[in-house]
């Protein structure tokens, strides 16, 4: 198991500073805080916690891993989707962007600085990868594709939920009340645009997945094909195809495109669990060979 104390102990408290930023999004969106320096600080704290994240992901690859090659464990992979995110988030805080985003985005934020804290401190791993094989060129591409994927998928199902209270909140007829929140249709648009770029993201992962399954033995097994993280990750990548299309198919706009993008989102988590789980238990596993016997009768 691996514990750095200071990565550890600045994930907690970038973990405050994204909760801290919520609290602030959510007073602003029931009409608490209406000044211009609560959006201002709320901006800032997100910043910080993306210039944070983006920090440690430097920090964990110079005095952790030793080495420059990037995504050497999941803990490094969470670190870039909450870079990336927690810089998205505050590229949409603009008021002419998609306005009342933060609100949806910062839990999203929270949760994966969380499950990097766990990451860390509890459930290290690194990825098994063979410098200078095609083995591990495969491996690259496959969490490039995954955790590149996963930050699509992330903003589509945030803008998914924003898309449903919006509505709701015009349903209601409650348009004036708490913060500005963007129109139904921006509000599709990104959960359109992003859920492409998820798409074609996670099409490279399960493709690269697929290549290193049937080039040889993996903590899948020999039936890797019918295996929960497969089917799961092939049910995440059929929902980002129908979003893909969402422009063609008239079934899947509007109040459907935004609960695909939300469950798109949830199975996808639970894909990451599952693969988590999966090569912890590997990692644990003894292994009971001839040569282990021999060296134990030595």
């Amino acid at each position: 198991m691996h514990d750095d104390p200071i990565l550890t102990t600045i994930l907690a408290a970038l973990t405050l500073i994204s909760a801290a930023a919520f609290i602030l999004s959510v007073g602003r969106l029931v009409g608490r805080f209406r000044s211009s320096s609560t959006h201002v600080l709320m901006r800032c704290l997100t910043g910080v916690c993306a210039l944070g994240a983006a920090a440690l992901f430097i920090h964990a690859a110079v005095f952790i891993h030793g080495d420059w090659r990037p995504l050497q464990a999941h803990v490094d992979g969470l670190l870039l989707v909450a870079a990336l995110l927690g810089g998205t988030i505050v590229f949409l805080q603009g008021p002419s962007r998609l306005p009342g985003i933060s609100t949806f985005a910062l839990p999203v934020l929270t949760f994966v600085l969380a499950w990097a804290i766990c990451a860390s401190r509890w459930t290290y791993f690194r990825f098994e990868t063979d410098k200078g094989t095609m083995a591990s060129v495969w491996q690259t591409v496959h969490l490039l594709g995954v955790y590149a994927g996963t930050i699509f998928v992330s903003i589509a199902a945030v803008a998914g939920g924003m898309y449903l209270y919006v509505q709701r909140r015009l349903r209601r007829k409650r348009d004036s009340a708490g913060g500005p929140m963007a129109s139904l249709e921006a509000i599709e648009r990104w959960i359109i645009h992003t859920s492409t770029a998820g798409f074609a993201m996670l099409t490279l992962g399960v493709a690269s997945g697929i290549v290193i399954a049937t080039s040889g033995p993996t903590v899948m097994g020999p039936h890797w094909w019918y295996s929960s993280k497969f089917v799961l990750s092939f049910v995440v990548w059929v929902i980002y195809a129908l979003l893909m299309n969402v422009r063609h198919a008239t079934a899947f706009r509007g109040r459907r495109a935004a609960w695909l993008s939300v469950a798109g989102l949830v199975l996808l988590l639970a894909t990451f669990g599952i693969a988590v789980s999966l090569a912890i238990h590997a990692e644990h596993t003894p292994v009971n060979s001839d040569a282990a016997v021999i060296m134990e009768d030595r």
